[in-house]
């Protein structure tokens, strides 16, 4: 391979190193476990994420742009803290938006966007029969992405994915909540019942619903006892990701 032919190669490699880095971050963040206001020490993330000092730097300010870290200067890097005024404000926010997304889906939705959510349905169900939080959290995200693509209104679409790695950190702990995976599912059900039934009123009201209840479960996970901290909190394999909706 020539010098020239390996510039060109290397910086996608980097970059394909610091996006599998920034994964396993965040899902850690997702899971818990990394917790918010939790220290991460460079050195100990380096050694786990195997990457250099210069590409973790390049991660956290990734994950610091999606406010899921702060980097505060002479106290270096820690998770993000939410209290509950934050929690209610970007859950209003989302309400908001979505359940006009969801309306607006309604009336535009097509014949074969039916068959679509039946199959991220079945998905999301299939995720109740596992452990893993973030198949749930990527299942739910699949459906919320397909109203959003359909609801023909880019700007709120634009809106919205300012909120994501957010709404992700707070949808991840809410699952965390006993028993909210199930009423999470079952309020997605309803969703797509309304949407079945054309009723974008009704729609527009379960997805309140649901995202009121999200919000609920985020506040009780907030004030949870949180486990005994030990230095970074080491990041698992990337496994599923928390994909963006």
């Amino acid at each position: 391979m020539t010098k020239t032919a390996a510039a060109k190669v290397e910086p996608r490699q980097q970059s394909t190193v610091i996006e599998q880095s920034v994964t396993r971050l965040r899902n850690a963040i997702m899971l818990g476990e990394l917790q918010p206001g939790q220290k991460l020490v460079e050195a100990e993330l380096c050694r786990d994420l195997k990457i250099s000092r210069p590409s973790l730097r390049e991660v956290l300010r990734i994950l610091e742009t999606e406010r899921l870290i702060e980097i505060i200067p002479n106290r270096g890097p820690s998770v993000a803290k939410l209290g509950w005024q934050e929690i209610e404000a970007i859950h209003d926010v989302w309400s908001l938006l979505t359940s006009e997304a969801v309306a607006r889906f309604v009336e535009a939705a097509k014949p074969e966007d039916a068959a679509a959510m039946k199959k991220i349905l079945t998905q999301l169900l299939a995720t109740l029969n596992t452990e893993r939080a973030l198949d749930q959290l990527a299942a739910t995200n699949a459906f919320f992405s397909h109203i959003l693509t359909g609801c023909g209104n880019a700007v709120l679409i634009d809106v919205i994915h300012s909120l994501v790695s957010r709404l992700n950190f707070l949808r991840a702990q809410a699952l965390r909540y006993e028993g909210w995976r199930y009423l999470c599912a079952h309020e997605i059900q309803e969703i797509a019942a309304a949407i079945a039934a054309k009723d974008p009123a009704a729609a527009k009201e379960a997805t309140k619903r649901h995202i009121n209840s999200a919000c609920a479960a985020a506040k009780q996970v907030a004030v949870l006892p949180q486990a005994p901290r030990s230095g970074s909190g080491k990041p698992r394999a990337a496994g599923a990701s928390a994909s963006k909706s």
